[in-house]
């Protein structure tokens, strides 16, 4: 058994005193955080919190106490070199992105790799085998892994249950309170809105210094089931880094709805993050929300309230305030109006022509208001508008004779708590074609709101009849309509839409209605076969119905499209992952150059998979959430430069082994698949993926004389490069 007790260095730094709770802090800097517990990343919550160390590596890592040494990992991905030292007790310290172990750790790291004959290893020991001092330098800070220099610190209980580090012994200066810049609510089915629409709704918030705190410009009208989630960071006092606020709570009429206090998450609950954090308000750049409602299967353990803050509110008008605080008790509050109001609605616009002259015509609707205020304007250019007339009126037929000097009439009716629609419709051109229309399909989870893009304002409203029923879609822009189409898994006609545009164009929409329910599994198969959705019993948190729209991607030079891209809806996540086949034609691209993508910005595509399966013509992937996916071939090679020592180079008996690789393709995702070879024999290669470079260890000197390097290097298509020197040691 392995003896040693870590005290090295301490000539040079001797251990710093405890904080509150026993810990030292692990830096020799003053403490200073670039990031806090429960912070949104790509797939997960952020379980730690990072200390910053101001754009250098090398720092000396303290141990936070006594412990001992229970594991220790390297990896070109993740958290790079990571130590995991236990406590007397029983809780469990991470210190990762580290750039180096101190004794004896490194020396058992270099052993294992030797013997494995790869960079990444995985060791653990036994309990008490590498005892620890609270002080003693364990290792030093970088930035292998992922992100920029910092030192990642996790503190994990005993059950292994990522806990946050500034509850439990950490002190950090912060004054600051808070900042909240934007709201999101949301609607929930069918039946509710905001805004008038059925996406999530983004209102701005302004800081007001004579009340101290953030506003609502103006109330925000919703109808039926919405939920409210808020975009927040915080800041402390030593560096400029947004932060993640510790609580935030939601009150509605001075009541307390719910809270969330980010103190604890499970491990196999990270996923969840996207229950938290909801995927449809921080669509384009929004930015990353914090949900104040518990979604259905959602696990987490840090809500408080007395609901699931799923509201539910009466006709009227109603006060939302949002409370936020950091751990140090600084508090910031956003207050802001909601109206529960069903909107009007302006059904049948049509502009004809009949004996005595030119009309505009169309049926005005509202459901809680007897009364409207109706307002006709004309525009010769459809952006500058000019009021013909205002006044109010009751539901039912409105008409009113029109002159041809303006090609484009307006009708808007406003109720009385604000909320409003509105109709356009253009005058006719005698021999004009029939205005052509697009229809994107946007999948909710019990319906499917289908958006008529116009090439030009048509003289008329659509004709939209779903199944047996004619429905008017609301116009929400010069040239969009909108339809709710309403799915029922027990009416074998529901899903089935006829579009009609006024001079008699005509598309046929056939919606999906296989239901997805928790519990059931399920083998569903779309687009005449070429894509399979295989559901687990627990992947499901709430019913849906999938729906899969077929489109032409658009990627990089570095791949080729195999078919059809598809976009799978609603954006949804799922507890358990889905397995996701598409199905490819035998003998038109190689099969074992091709993978399933999700495309993640414009052009840009990542390799989610690419397992195939020869018998059955399909490759797979396993997706944890719906998106927009598509089955691409890599037929490229990777890159390979700046092999060091270069060709022809005379360097000292120590050189610096490396070189740079790049892949825009299926990317590298193996270590087995970079090689170093001196002389003919394997070198371990240390691959950094975000420098893109590759770093060969050399344990020993080279002898004088001629030596040659060859650098070798597959994606994941097994697209091959290689690249080689040879070089003199003097």
């Amino acid at each position: 058994m392995i003896k040693w007790t870590l005290l090295l260095a301490v000539a040079l730094w001797l251990p710093a005193s405890a904080e509150e709770g026993g810990f030292t802090w692990p830096l020799r800097l003053a403490p200073a955080l670039s990031s806090t517990f429960g912070e949104s990343r790509s797939r997960a919550f952020h379980a730690g919190i990072d200390l910053k160390t101001w754009g250098e590596t090398g720092h000396p890592v303290q141990a936070l106490a006594d412990g001992y040494i229970w594991r220790v990992r390297t990896s070109p991905w993740g958290y790079g070199r990571a130590l995991y030292q236990k406590l007397a007790d029983g809780r469990i310290v991470v210190y990762a992105h580290l750039e180096g172990f101190a004794a004896p750790m490194a020396e058992l790291v270099q052993q294992a790799q030797q013997q494995r004959g790869r960079y990444s290893v995985d060791l653990y020991f036994k309990d008490g085998e590498i005892p620890v001092l609270g002080g003693a330098v364990i290792a030093w800070s970088g930035e292998s892994g992922a992100g920029p220099p910092h030192l990642h610190l996790e503190l994990r209980d005993a059950n292994n249950v990522a806990i946050n580090p500034l509850l439990h012994g950490f002190a950090i200066a912060d004054t600051i309170a808070p900042t909240l810049q934007r709201v999101a609510i949301t609607p929930h089915g069918r039946n509710a809105q905001v805004a008038g629409g059925r996406d999530p709704y983004v209102l701005n918030l302004r800081w007001q210094p004579e009340r101290g705190e953030f506003i609502g410009a103006r109330p925000v009208q919703v109808l039926g089931p919405v939920s409210i989630s808020a975009l927040m960071y915080d800041r402390a006092d030593a560096a400029p880094n947004k932060l993640a606020p510790y609580r935030a709570e939601l009150h509605i009429d001075g009541e307390p709805v719910f809270a969330a206090h980010y103190e604890r998450v499970k491990y196999g609950d990270m996923h969840q993050m996207y229950l938290d954090r909801p995927l449809a308000a921080f669509k384009g750049g929004v930015g990353r929300f914090y949900n104040l409602c518990r979604l259905p299967g959602n696990r987490l353990e840090f809500y408080e309230g007395p609901s699931d803050g799923i509201l539910n509110l009466a006709k009227g008008q109603h006060e939302a305030v949002i409370v936020v605080a950091d751990v140090n008790g600084n508090e910031s509050r956003a207050r802001f109006g909601l109206v529960v109001d069903e909107p009007p609605a302006i059904a049948g616009a049509r502009i004809v022509a009949k004996a005595g002259g030119t009309f505009i015509e169309a049926q005005v609707s509202d459901a809680d208001d007897r009364l409207v205020e109706v307002e006709l304007a004309s525009s010769r250019d459809g952006k500058t508008w000019r009021r013909v007339d205002r006044r109010q009126s009751r539901l039912g037929p409105l008409k009113w004779q029109i002159h041809r000097n303006a090609s484009y009439w307006r009708i808007r009716a406003r109720d009385p708590a604000g909320a409003a629609a509105f109709a356009v419709c253009r005058l006719p051109d005698n021999g004009a074609a029939v205005p052509s229309f697009s229809t994107e399909h946007r999948s909710h989870p019990d319906f499917v709101e289908l958006v008529m893009h116009y090439a030009q304002v048509p003289s008329a409203s659509p004709l939209v009849r779903i199944d047996t029923a004619n429905v008017s879609p609301r116009q929400t822009g010069l040239h969009e309509f909108r339809v709710v189409v309403p799915l029922d898994a027990n009416d074998p006609t529901a899903g089935s839409v006829l579009l009609r545009t006024p001079g008699g164009a005509v598309q046929k929409v056939v919606l999906d209605r296989q239901l997805v329910k928790p519990g059931d599994p399920a083998n569903l198969t779309y687009a005449n076969g070429e894509v399979e959705l295989g559901f687990a019993m627990e992947s499901a948190y709430a019913p849906f119905f999938p729906q899969v729209v077929a489109f032409e991607p658009s990627v990089s030079a570095a791949l080729v499209a195999a078919g059809p891209a598809f976009a799978l809806g609603p954006d949804v996540s799922f507890d358990r992952k889905v397995a996701l086949r598409l199905r490819y034609d035998q003998g038109t691209l190689p099969p074992e150059k091709l993978g399933i993508y999700r495309e993640v910005a414009a052009e840009k595509w990542s390799l989610v998979s690419n397992e195939w399966n020869a018998g059955a013509r399909q490759v797979v992937a396993q997706v944890r959430r719906f998106g927009r996916y598509a089955l691409l071939a890599d037929l490229e090679a990777p890159k390979i430069s700046s092999l060091q020592p270069a060709e022809g180079a005379v360097v000292g008996s120590r050189p610096e082994i490396r070189g740079a690789v790049r892949d825009q393709g299926s990317g590298i995702g193996r270590e087995t698949d970079i090689e170093f070879e001196l002389d003919g024999r394997p070198l371990i290669a240390e691959y950094d993926p975000e420098a893109g470079r590759v770093y060969g260890h050399l344990l020993e000197d080279l002898s004088p004389g001629v030596h040659r390097l060859v650098l070798r290097v597959r994606d994941m298509s097994s697209n091959e490069a290689e690249m080689y020197s040879e070089f003199t040691v003097r």
